[in-house]
């Protein structure tokens, strides 16, 4: 049977499954119910569940008919700290917490693939790993997975995943290969000077003026370290010091992200970082510590998985219904940890309309919308994907 027939068989119960996850989100390391839906629902169709010690999130194993390679999907399961605005007849039933980045329908989508693809083992040669993973947005779930080692159970020889894309139409797909998304790291620097009555600059260090001078400094490691073709972001988001107008503090406080898109380049610039924190605060007779919170590597699409997903693409939707990305992303998603173990690649999917404003709304926005036919194609990609590739 043709593989957008399968997925037709199982639309409404997929719709369904959306829904209910919709309406009961959890938020990261939280997703406990989601969990029991999920291993229920793989346990029905004859899935195997793997025990590797996770406390939220799944792993779920359909072995083929003939020993072969072995696939990795993984979908995210998380809901977003925000309250939802939709008003739609399935909304958030939990008050400050929502899907608003669509990954109840990546979860959902993947069920589908586990009930198709149980149908299909006599024609697999290989195997099949579905990863539901928890807490992508705090971008920590997939280092728990890998550190919970679930390659033991099979290893993957690739990774596959999608994401929702509001800027799509429902029924088409974005592909690119080779730079997809950005690294991200955290940082926190603390300056500190010597504190003082604002009239008597003799008497203190600055710590103030010093934060000043050092956010300043380091806009230059974007614009006159990095190589003028290998992107990086440094954005500070927040800056605490001082209680009035007239009275110099003890110390500052700068909160900030780094993205980058080159493993190469992220190292430069945290040191880069670290230098200019360090010299720019001894200029001003201050001192200055920054605490990293290193994050996730940047996700490099596999010029070899990518070309899969598109000729299974081909396939089910048409050649027409493919968009070839032009530049990658400078956000961020953990999959890309994945993407270190094993050649890997995530396509996005469709899920804006024209008729309703509201599907075209960015991610993370309590009014977004997703169009609920993008779902087909999603499934349609990679159960086709899994079919090309294990025969």
């Amino acid at each position: 049977m043709e593989t957008k027939e399968l997925i037709a068989k199982y639309e409404p119960q997929m719709i369904a499954d959306r829904r209910h996850l919709h309406e009961n989100p959890e938020t990261s390391h939280n997703e406990f119910e989601t969990t029991e839906f999920i291993k229920k629902a793989l346990t029905e169709c004859g899935i195997e569940v793997a025990e590797i010690g996770l406390k939220t999130g799944v792993v779920g194993i359909l072995r083929g008919n003939e020993p072969g390679k072995t696939v990795g999907i993984r979908a995210d399961i998380d809901a977003l700290p925000m309250g939802e605005l939709t008003g739609l007849p399935f909304a958030s039933k939990k008050e400050g917490i929502c899907h608003s980045c669509g990954h109840d329908m990546h979860t959902s989508i993947l069920l589908c693939c586990a009930r198709v693809l149980s149908e299909l083992r006599s024609e697999l040669k290989g195997n099949v790993m579905f990863l539901f993973q928890p807490a992508e947005e705090t971008a920590s779930g997939a280092k728990e997975m890998i550190a919970c080692d679930f390659t033991k159970v099979l290893k993957p020889d690739c990774y596959i995943s999608l994401h929702t894309a509001p800027a799509l139409t429902a029924g088409m797909i974005g592909v690119k290969s080779g730079p997809a998304g950005a690294s991200a790291d955290a940082f926190k620097i603390i300056i500190r000077g010597k504190g003082g009555h604002g009239a008597h600059p003799e008497k203190f260090v600055d710590p103030v003026m010093t934060a000043a001078y050092v956010l300043t400094q380091l806009q230059a490691i974007v614009a006159r370290e990095n190589h003028p073709i290998l992107p990086g972001v440094l954005t500070i988001g927040s800056i605490h010091g001082g209680t009035a107008p007239n009275i110099v503090p003890d110390s500052v406080e700068m909160g900030g992200t780094l993205r980058t898109l080159d493993a190469e380049v992220r190292t430069s610039m945290q040191k880069a970082v670290d230098r200019i924190v360090t010299c720019g605060c001894e200029a001003m007779r201050a001192t200055g510590e920054v605490i990293w919170n290193y994050g996730i590597p940047p996700q490099i699409n596999s010029e070899e998985v990518t070309n899969r997903i598109e000729a299974a693409a081909v396939k089910v939707i048409g050649a027409d219904h493919i968009i070839h990305g032009k530049y990658p992303s400078m956000g961020s998603e953990d999959f890309s940890c994945m993407s270190e173990l094993a050649p890997a690649a995530q396509f996005s999917f469709g899920t804006g309309n024209d008729e309703n404003p509201d599907t075209r709304r960015g991610l993370h926005d309590g009014r977004t919308q997703f169009d609920e036919k993008g779902m087909l194609t999603g499934a349609g990609v990679i159960v086709q994907y899994v079919r090309d590739y294990l025969q």
